[in-house]
């Protein structure tokens, strides 16, 4: 089986500062990529997904190399990451793990959060969500789609863009991705954000983030997930995209004098890992230090 390749791994490694017997909550598990080089250095893992299949092949990722007897997992959502961890026992860990981007496992699922298939345009990755990308491209207002595509895709197109899916969808609702992905390519502008990424990128990223609730969660999880650690514990988190950046560093404000800033600057991966994943290439990692019990 062909597991995603892990983001910035030696240096969430390395920031973690994973000990032999720690107890480490990966609250992304996906594919398992950073879990598994933990559990190898020793620790105790419990991961945490609301992807059925991501779970799936984190266990078989970690089960080929008989080190199972470390892991726990559960099929959950991170903003409630305080009950996972008292449910499992981890109530007082060494660290604590994000990595907010999605794994090409994940991207080659027919969720509709890629356009590079043709797919129904759901995104939920927890089917328990009752909304849908469709069902918001084909009820909200023209006025609240330019706020969408704006606030979560940073969008500048997002009144022409928002203008063309109303005029579109009095005509025929949006049901799939290659629908919208080719009217986003047709209104946009010869030679959009100078050919560096498709068209269509933000809109979806700005759908994907509203049907999963993806900044709230954050913004639930990190201040609970600040609580468990133990003192000299360590929180690392990666994000992809401008706006987990900047709730992560208004975390790392507040959450003084809690916890301290280890890296005054992002890390970012090397150009050698660029070049070998091209989808490292927007990862920006934080990593904060518990100084003192709450």
């Amino acid at each position: 089986m062909k597991f995603h390749k892990p983001v910035l791994l030696k240096e969430t490694l390395n920031n973690l500062q994973v000990v032999k017997g720690g107890k480490y909550i990966d609250c992304t598990l996906g594919d398992g990529g950073h879990s598994f080089e933990i559990l190898k250095a020793g620790g105790t893992v419990l991961g945490i997904d609301y992807n059925e299949g991501s779970i799936s092949r984190a266990i078989k990722r970690i089960d080929s190399e008989g080190i199972g007897n470390k892991f726990l997992w559960v099929l959950g959502n991170f903003k409630q990451i305080n009950d996972h961890a008292l449910k499992n026992g981890f109530d007082k860990v060494n660290g604590i793990f994000y990595d907010l981007g999605y794994s090409s496992t994940q991207l080659e699922e027919p969720t509709g959060v890629s356009f590079s298939k043709d797919n129904p345009l759901d995104m939920r990755l927890d089917k328990s969500l009752g909304v849908t990308a469709s069902d918001l491209l084909n009820t909200l207002k023209e006025r609240d789609l330019v706020n969408l595509f704006f606030e979560y895709g940073e969008e500048r197109f997002s009144r022409k863009f928002a203008k063309a899916i109303v005029k579109a969808r009095n005509l025929k609702k949006f049901q799939t991705t290659k629908q919208l992905a080719e009217l986003i390519s047709a209104e946009a502008p010869p030679g959009y954000d100078n050919n560096r990424i498709h068209p269509a990128t933000r809109v979806f990223q700005a759908l994907r983030i509203a049907v999963n609730d993806e900044i709230e969660n954050l913004k639930i999880s990190l201040p609970l997930a600040a609580q468990l650690l133990l003192p000299g514990g360590r929180m690392v988190v990666i994000t992809f995209h401008s706006l987990e950046d900047k709730v992560v560093k208004d975390f790392g404000r507040d959450v003084r004098p809690l916890m301290k800033t280890i890296n005054r600057k992002p890390i970012v991966p090397t150009d050698d890992e660029i070049r070998e994943n091209i989808r490292s290439r927007s990862a920006k990692m934080r990593v904060f230090e518990k100084i003192q019990y709450g």
